[in-house]
């Protein structure tokens, strides 16, 4: 698995790039014509989240359970409800820890589906199923267009790349990411 070395960021920063990237994953959806709920554990228990954070939630099972509930609750327009993960990153390189952050997710949410979005390569919006990886260790992706239960179309992708370029490109250092201008 190809990963990616990245500084600490302070836990405020990663947060809203994430919250930005979730929230662009669930106006995608919702304008998709899937009902969409975020259920993520820092909508259900606002007060686990950030550095303030008990050990309850750092240090226990429980705890890391509640932490890795899925972030979205899709019903698809056939009916057929998805658990969707959004994870922002700037390309698509794995950051060191998701191996085991995504092992424990197929494990205790097997059913979940991991929407990456990244700025740094079209598409912006991919998918990745179980395994998530194959026997080279390499990320199993695809754009999230062929997912054909969320009914996403190129015209509404159109309007959504713009976001990405617009709000989460330049919360990156261009130099250091090798981002395009």
């Amino acid at each position: 698995m190809e990963y990616q070395k990245h500084e600490k960021q302070e836990w405020r920063e990663t947060r809203l790039k994430g919250k930005m990237a979730e929230s662009l994953v669930y106006s995608l959806l919702q304008e998709s014509g899937n009902e969409v709920y975020a259920i993520g554990y820092e909508e259900i228990l606002p007060g686990l989240s950030g550095e303030g954070r008990s050990k309850f939630v750092r240090n226990t099972i429980i705890g890391k359970k509640i932490t890795a509930i899925p972030d979205l609750f899709v019903i698809d327009q056939s009916r057929q409800p998805h658990l969707v993960e959004v994870k922002f990153r700037y390309n698509s390189k794995w950051h060191e820890n998701d191996k085991s952050d995504l092992e424990f997710l197929k494990k205790n949410w097997e059913e979940a589906i991991i929407v990456v979005v990244n700025c740094h390569e079209k598409p912006y919006f991919r998918l990745c199923r179980k395994p998530f990886w194959d026997d080279q260790n390499q990320i199993i992706s695809e754009p999230l267009l062929s997912f054909i239960s969320f009914n996403i179309t190129e015209d509404l992708l159109s309007k959504f790349d713009p976001l990405v370029k617009k709000y989460l490109a330049p919360t990156l250092n261009k130099k250091k990411h090798d981002l395009p201008a």
